[in-house]
């Protein structure tokens, strides 16, 4: 097989999990959590498309078909016939389309810090979105300088002073705009909408996470850290035990059928 259109990494030994990256940071956000998961899991990272080392789509293509195409693509290229899954921030979208498509190649999702947003959220960001459709540059700008470093001190960080904020602008800062956009564009259609995969997974929501209209009747998939958005960072611990907890409690259910 050709090489895949991602770029990815691969760390770790065990069952493999494959790990979806957010709005524009890849490797980094996983720093914190990789470390904790390597001893438990071969992590599968990949740099979704445009974002790091990895190619632009096709101009023209749609982001997400080129997300979930490139994503199996890289399973393939690893002699992976399963893995499990986990899908963070805007990256939680794109790991719900690829389970949805490519059931029979997962075993469990797991979605952390999930954009599932409320009504008011995606009238925002649907009139956001056309407005740049209809003046590119009005994008373009809300994207760049200090008006994305507000962005992200305010939906990643509370808007309290954080050193992390400065390195996520530094990498998001650093992705084409035209692919933060396609990222949105992509998130847009699913984002108010509830979760739904054709297998079993769980939620991971950050209690003071200003992004997600968290649960206010939490069900059996959910489960809740003390963190912000920058909850892979900040929470580090306690979503590495949820995860292994989950994970280990499904594979002992799994191998009782």
């Amino acid at each position: 097989m050709s090489k895949p259109a991602l770029n990815y990494r691969v760390e770790g030994e065990g069952r493999p999990l494959l790990l979806v990256h957010g709005f524009g940071i890849p490797f980094n956000i996983w720093k914190n959590l990789a470390p904790l998961l390597r001893p438990h899991f071969k992590l599968v990272m990949i740099e979704l498309p445009g974002i790091g080392k990895s190619p632009m789509p096709a101009e023209g293509q749609d982001y997400r078909t080129a997300a979930i195409e490139g994503i199996d693509q890289v399973r393939q290229a690893l002699g992976l016939e399963k893995w499990d899954v986990l899908g963070y921030s805007s990256g939680s979208r794109i790991a719900e389309a690829y389970v949805q498509t490519h059931a029979g190649h997962v075993c469990h999702g797991i979605f952390l810090c999930p954009v599932q947003i409320g009504v008011h959220k995606a009238r925002s960001l649907r009139l956001g979105l056309r407005l740049d459709r209809a003046m590119p540059s009005f994008g373009t700008w809300i994207l760049s300088g200090w008006r994305l470093r507000f962005l992200i001190s305010w939906l990643g960080f509370n808007l309290q002073g954080d050193p992390r904020a400065g390195e996520w602008y530094a990498e998001i800062g650093a992705a084409p705009v035209r692919v933060l956009k396609e990222t949105l564009r992509a998130m847009m259609p699913v984002a108010a909408g509830p979760f739904w995969v054709p297998v079993p997974y769980a939620m991971i929501w950050g209690e003071q996470d200003l992004v997600p209209e968290t649960p206010r009747k939490p069900g059996p998939n959910d489960y809740f850290v003390r963190g912000r958005h920058a909850a892979p960072m900040e929470a580090a611990d306690d979503v590495a035990r949820i995860i292994i907890s989950f994970l280990e409690d499904q594979r002992t259910a799994d191998e009782g059928k």
